[in-house]
């Protein structure tokens, strides 16, 4: 009886070493399937990466300088126009040498001397011509402009003109429109020259030794 107890006891104690070597785990393995589990873990686990504002990744540009182009003013350069002086009819009372100065003379027909006397416009209003003087004692001739008006012979037909130096009113030129007593080439004045008054023209008196130049024969 004992002998089959102690059996039976032995076969129980066998069997629970049996079950406690069965169930009970290694140490070592608990390690191993730790490590195993952290490291997956580990290796699952992704951070999140850290999603950084546009505003502040975007850089801040600096604002462009509003610049104003302004167009440079050019100077204004005037142009002079050259004034053009006309001279204009001399009064009686002042040398009328330069009435004509300016006209060109291509050729001189005849030159001589003699006496030139004066008379007024004031003895009537037109000449042997017809030509009016009650306006002005000048003549606006196409070629010769403004001119004095002269009396001369039957010599000089209307529209002779005649350039006089050395008178009692200087270097004029004139133009033939009148006729006169004593007035010709071969009398005692060869010229008579036109003033506004008698008494003016009597002021003036008689050019004795004037020089006459024949630079037109009539029209």
């Amino acid at each position: 009886m004992k002998r089959t107890i102690y059996i039976i006891n032995a076969i129980l104690f066998m069997a629970c070493c049996l079950l406690v070597t069965t169930t009970t785990p290694n140490v070592k393995d608990i390690d191993v399937n730790n490590k195993i589990t952290y490291v997956n873990s580990n290796a699952l686990t992704k951070e999140t990466p850290e999603v950084i504002p546009v505003s502040v990744m975007e850089s801040q540009e600096e604002p462009l300088e509003e610049v104003t182009i302004t167009k440079e003013e050019t100077p204004i350069i005037e142009e002079k126009k050259e004034e053009v002086k006309v001279d204009s009819p001399v009064n009686n009372n002042q040398n009328s040498a330069n009435d004509n100065n300016q006209q060109q003379i291509t050729e001189v027909l005849e030159t001589f001397t003699g006496k030139m006397s004066g008379y007024g416009a004031d003895i009537g209003d037109y000449t042997a011509s017809e030509h009016y003087i009650g306006d002005s004692i000048y003549y606006n001739d196409k070629e010769y402009g403004q001119i004095r008006i002269l009396s001369g012979g039957s010599e000089y037909p209307y529209g002779t003109i005649v350039r006089v130096k050395n008178s009692n009113v200087g270097t004029f030129i004139g133009i033939v429109l009148d006729r006169g007593p004593n007035i010709g080439k071969d009398r005692k004045f060869v010229f008579d020259l036109l003033f506004e008054t008698s008494s003016e023209a009597l002021r003036y008196g008689t050019s004795n030794n004037a020089t006459f130049e024949i630079l037109r024969i009539g029209y």
